[in-house]
């Protein structure tokens, strides 16, 4: 199943149609699997050379197209011309990927295989926040503009889920069978645990912070290296350059709360943060969009705290601390002096 899906992602992502989702999947099963990785990166290499001969690709050609086969049917035929240019060859793979997914689909109707990788995906818009139970008894708290994608049944030795955005995870024990949360740019393995994963693609940063029992990160860059969480760890990812640190606690509602897991009770906490990093909170807490008129203005630091306020309250509360002026014209808010 890993290989037919990796096919049908190798060939979303030859016609330009991969969408951000399937590419973190992608580059998940890449990591997984040396042999798969290996015939990527010749395809790859590829086409982009202009000089590559054709022989080359004929051996990955083949490779892909030995793939996809029914069980009591012949395989799919296609006559290879030395003529063929560039063009056409992706075309060729695209089409035969389009043709495999045709076949994936009619095996999994009539033959009823309880293995294949179905995922399903939950997506939240802004705003909007969302718990789901996975198969397994597994909670998943789901923050704005946010997508998750889990199978409906776990099988196999792992149990794997797809996070892009932000989700605060509170997982089932099973040692045999442990849990791993794939983003972009992380895979976080855990036996039963609760944590929070933040890993949005307009933010400079990757985050998962650890509140019970324990985790490893590896980085999909460079799967050797593995960081292990206690609980009250927070471990960053910026640039490619990871950082181990506790959580931020705030005090300023009279009541300590950690600022990292403060939306799982529908609290928007801020401490020390630049203007243009809260701007992107409240773009995800309120469903607007703010643009700086004056790149200055980003620079400026705010501590603060939302609950129930409207984006009029809250940009009034800042505005007690730092001089600056806005307006907001149906969803689009914009900051001036």
């Amino acid at each position: 199943m890993t290989d037919q899906r990796f096919t049908e992602l190798l060939g979303k992502q030859l016609a330009g149609e991969i969408s951000p989702d399937e590419s973190v999947e992608l580059k998940s099963i890449l990591a997984d699997n040396e042999a798969l990785r290996t015939e990527y990166k010749q395809l790859q290499a590829y086409f982009e050379s202009e000089t590559a001969e054709e022989e080359n690709i004929d051996l990955v050609f083949d490779r892909i197209k030995a793939q996809i086969t029914v069980p009591g049917e012949s395989g799919l035929t296609m006559a290879k011309n030395k003529s063929y240019s560039i063009w056409l060859k992706v075309a060729a793979v695209v089409a035969i990927v389009v043709a495999g997914t045709l076949i994936y689909n009619k095996e999994a109707i009539f033959f009823n295989k309880t293995d294949q990788l179905v995922l399903t995906q939950a997506l939240t818009k802004a705003a909007e926040v969302k718990t789901i139970v996975l198969a397994d008894g597994s909670t998943v708290k789901i923050n704005s503009g946010s997508s998750l994608k889990y199978p409906e049944h776990f099988s196999g030795d792992t149990r794997n889920v797809y996070l892009s955005g932000e989700a605060f995870f509170d997982v089932k024990k099973d040692p045999k069978h442990p849990f791993i949360v794939h983003t972009e740019q992380l895979a976080v393995k855990v036996l039963g645990t609760a944590f929070d994963v933040k890993a949005y693609q307009n933010d400079t940063f990757t985050e998962t912070t650890l509140i019970r029992g324990s985790v490893a990160i590896s980085l999909k860059n460079n799967t050797r290296q593995t960081f292990i969480l206690k609980p009250n760890d927070k471990f960053t990812l910026v640039d490619g350059k990871p950082n181990l640190s506790q959580l931020t606690h705030f005090t300023g509602t009279g009541t300590d709360r950690v600022m990292e897991t403060a939306w799982t009770n529908h609290e928007l906490i801020y401490k020390n943060n630049r203007f243009d990093e809260i701007a992107r909170l409240f773009e995800r807490w309120y469903d607007v969009k703010i643009t700086f008129k004056e790149a200055d203005l980003k620079t400026m630091k705010f501590t603060g705290h939302v609950d129930k306020e409207t984006i009029i309250e809250a940009l009034n509360v800042l505005k007690l601390i730092e001089n600056f002026n806005y307006s907001i014209k149906g969803k689009n808010v914009y900051i001036y002096r």
